[in-house]
């Protein structure tokens, strides 16, 4: 009652706001008014359907170049209205769920999630630059927000299915943007600086449909490719498309030039290969894999080569000296500060101070540490890495106990997610992903396919246990193997 009670002042907040943003742009102009009409109605829809309101999020979070296109014609971004709206719905309909499944099934991962925004706020408390402490805080809220909306609404195999299928279609577009950037030779749809300004040997970088920067955009791609090679290679339902983002998302990532993407593929690659090693038809795959590698390699560009190349010739890059600073300043203010740490979105303050302006490559400007899980440590401690290293490991280990449940229709879409999840947490020992939608909506992901799987769901339940063979051909309700 009490929650049902709270998405009405939400939704009640939500349209008043929005009837007085009428009010002043029709009094500003009757055109724009005029167009904000039929936006508070779509918007009411979505309040109504607060999966679908879920729906757009998880395309928007890899898709957020697009996001802000639509967001110009809106009074707040399109990101905090979606939010809202999927918040506000879920509270309205959470009367028809039992009274524990209102919020989503419990779980230790979901407390663990909460333990972390505790602490969070606790470390901002402690902060020297609170300016900094504060956006980041919000952000990260805003963004964590996210997990426990998967987790509450992703309750039957039908939704969770859909989800990452959603998931995985954000690879096609995002890739395909990739490929269009790459032969126009013009921006598209990036407009933020990250975006648009990253380049090597005067080659523009593609971030394809995305605002973040080229690399970050590039796990999110390389997320969506390992999921959907692990959809085409054990489920027959849609392989067309499974197969088609794993084309088109490979050419993508070649040009986005990501040295810890191709890193974190062939650690991913390998370890699929020998967990599947004695499957009757692994050296088919090894052998179709082989062409398709041959196949492909006069198509790739040189500046790949030359990319690569700087992992191996010291001095030929100067961003991984200045990689290098970034892990002995985290390192530095770690140790000096291991409880609190110097607090929630601080360390570019740090790193930018006097203090540090020997390091070899370090550059005078504010920089994030180009490492997930030693910014978490710098900025909250030992204590904020423990919880934030508990969240995704027991959501790595939900994700592979639903895998090995052998539920029909959702057991494949979980080990689909932590090979996924595995690549994406490899790929962020070389990028700040902590406070990305991906770092969050994955995780939510493999938790809601533990709860189906143990029946938690509100929906139809988990379905009945495949029958087919273990490993790469594991089958039921529509799965199948190469």
């Amino acid at each position: 009652m009490i929650l049902r009670l709270a998405g009405y002042l939400l939704l009640a907040g939500v349209l008043g706001f929005l009837a007085l943003m009428l009010i002043a742009f029709s009094s500003v102009s009757p055109k724009m008014g005029a167009v904000l009409v039929p936006g508070l109605a779509a918007g009411g829809l979505v309040t109504l359907n607060p999966f679908a309101a879920l729906l757009l999020l998880v395309a928007f979070s890899h898709l957020d170049a697009l996001a802000s296109i639509l967001s110009k014609a809106l009074p707040l971004s399109a990101f905090k209205l979606l939010s809202v709206a999927a918040v506000g719905g879920m509270m309205l309909k959470s009367y028809r769920k039992p009274r524990r499944l209102r919020l989503g099934p419990p779980s230790r991962t979901k407390s663990l999630v909460l333990l972390f925004l505790i602490w969070l706020g606790i470390s901002f408390l402690t902060c020297k630059y609170p300016g900094a402490g504060k956006d980041h805080v919000i952000g990260f809220a805003s963004v964590i927000v996210l997990f426990f909306l998967i987790v509450a609404l992703a309750d039957t195999p039908r939704r969770l299915r859909c989800l990452v299928w959603i998931l995985v279609g954000t690879g096609l577009v995002s890739g395909l943007f990739v490929l269009a950037e790459s032969v126009l030779g013009v921006r598209l749809v990036a407009t933020e600086a990250a975006a648009t300004t990253a380049q090597f040997e005067g080659q523009a970088r593609s971030a394809g449909a995305s605002n973040y920067n080229p690399t970050t955009a590039a796990h999110m791609l390389l997320c969506t490719v390992v999921v959907a090679a692990v959809l085409f290679f054990e489920h027959k339902s849609l392989r067309w498309f499974s197969g088609a983002v794993v084309l088109i998302g490979m050419a993508g990532l070649v040009l986005t030039l990501a040295r810890s993407a191709a890193i974190a593929l062939m650690l991913t690659a390998l370890i699929y290969m020998w967990q599947h090693r004695q499957h009757r038809l692994f050296p088919l795959m090894l052998f179709g894999l082989a062409a398709a590698a041959a196949a492909a390699l006069p198509f790739v560009p040189e500046v790949y080569w030359e990319r690569m190349g700087t992992m191996f010739e010291q001095g030929s890059d100067r961003t991984l000296l200045r990689r290098f600073s970034y892990n002995l300043i985290g390192l530095q203010l770690l140790w000096e500060n291991p409880v609190f740490g110097v607090g929630p979105g601080n360390y570019p303050n740090f790193y930018a101070g006097d203090e540090f302006r020997w390091y070899p490559g370090r550059e005078p400007a504010p920089r994030q540490l180009h490492n997930s899980y030693l910014e978490v440590a710098a900025e909250l401690g030992l204590i904020g890495l423990a919880l934030f290293l508990g969240v995704m490991f027991s959501a790595m280990k939900a994700a592979v106990q639903a895998a090995r449940a052998e539920v029909a229709g959702l057991s494949v879409f979980a080990r689909a997610l932590a090979y996924g999840f595995g690549a994406f947490l490899i790929a962020s020992l070389f990028m700040p992903n902590e406070d990305t939608k991906f770092m969050w909506i994955l995780p939510a992901l493999c938790v809601a396919a533990r709860h189906l799987s143990l029946g938690k769901g509100s929906g139809t339940g988990a379905g009945t246990a495949d029958t087919g063979p273990k490993g790469l051909g594991q089958a039921g309700s529509g799965d199948g193997g190469i």
